[in-house]
C-alpha cells in the first residue's frame, strides 16, 4: 500500500498473505492509510502480487536493544559514533536522514565516497515484499513488527552495512540504527515531538547497485522467529 496527498509521501505498508486473506487485507490497509496522523491521503495505492513461493527467502529476526538516547542530539552523536568504524562519511549520513522530507524509498549511501547511489534522488529504493512468518504483533505494536521486519529484510544483504531511520510520523519519535553485527537499536528521543522530520538511509558497499535494488525491491522475504522489543518503552 501506498499513500499520498498532493503528490507528497503519507504512509506504505508491505505484507504478504494467503489469497483468501487479500481481500480483507486490502480493505484494511485502506482504513489504516485514511486514519495515518501525517495528513489524510487524496491518493491510496493498494498493489497485489503473486509471489513464486519458490523465490521467497527466510530470514532471522535481528536481535531487538534500546539505546539510552535522551535527545535528539544524544541520539545523533550515537549514530554518529556507531558509524564512525563503517565509513568517513557518519555525519553525511545524519545530515542526509535529517534533511530528508517526504521520500517514499531509503537513501543508498556509497560507504567509500559519501555520494548518494538511488537512481531516482527524489524518490529513493523502497523496500518492498516483505512481511514476518506470526505477523501478529507484540502488544499490537504494528509499527516496530514492521520495522523490525523490514531492517532484518534489509540487514540480511552483505552489501548493507547499517541502516538507520527517522519515521515520519509526528507523534512517532522513536529510530533506531540496524546492522548485521549489532542487531536493531531502537533510538528513543530521535526527534522532538510534531517534527516533520523522517527519513532512511542505507549506509552501503557500492558495487553492485543495481543487485542491491533488485533485491530491495523485489525479493520476497519472510522473517522468523522472535522479533521482541528490547525491553523499552511501548513506543
Amino acid at each position: 500500500m501506498r499513500a499520498s496527498a498532493a503528490d507528497r509521501h503519507v504512509s506504505g505498508a508491505e505484507r504478504i498473505v494467503d489469497e483468501n486473506e487479500v481481500a480483507q487485507l486490502c480493505a484494511d490497509m485502506g482504513h489504516r492509510a485514511l486514519a495515518h496522523p501525517k495528513a489524510t491521503p487524496d491518493e491510496i495505492h493498494l498493489t497485489v502480487r503473486r509471489i513464486d513461493m519458490s523465490e521467497l527467502v527466510r530470514v532471522p529476526f535481528l536481535p531487538t536493544t534500546v539505546l539510552p538516547t535522551a535527545s535528539p542530539q544524544d541520539a545523533r552523536d550515537t549514530v554518529v559514533t556507531a558509524l564512525a568504524p563503517l565509513t568517513e562519511h557518519a555525519q553525511r549520513a545524519w545530515m542526509l536522514l535529517t534533511e530528508a522530507r517526504d521520500m517514499r524509498g531509503a537513501i543508498l549511501l556509497d560507504a567509500a565516497t559519501g555520494q548518494r547511489l538511488e537512481p531516482d534522488q527524489q524518490r529513493g529504493v523502497r523496500v518492498t515484499g516483505m512481511d514476518a512468518a506470526s505477523s501478529n504483533p507484540i502488544g499490537g505494536k504494528h509499527r516496530v513488527l514492521e520495522a523490525q521486519v523490514l531492517a532484518a529484510k534489509v540487514a540480511h544483504r552483505p552489501d548493507v552495512l547499517a541502516e538507520i531511520c527517522i519515521s515520519d510520523d509526528p507523534d512517532y519519535t522513536t529510530g533506531y540504527l540496524a546492522t548485521a553485527q549489532h542487531g536493531y537499536q531502537r533510538l528513543p528521543h530521535i526527534k522532538e515531538p510534531g517534527s516533520a522530520q523522517g527519513g532512511r538511509v542505507f549506509l552501503v558497499r557500492g558495487d553492485d547497485v543495481a543487485g542491491l535494488i533488485e533485491y530491495l525491491e523485489h525479493t520476497p522475504v519472510v522473517v522468523e522467529g522472535d522479533a521482541g522489543d528490547g525491553g523499552g518503552s511501548s513506543a
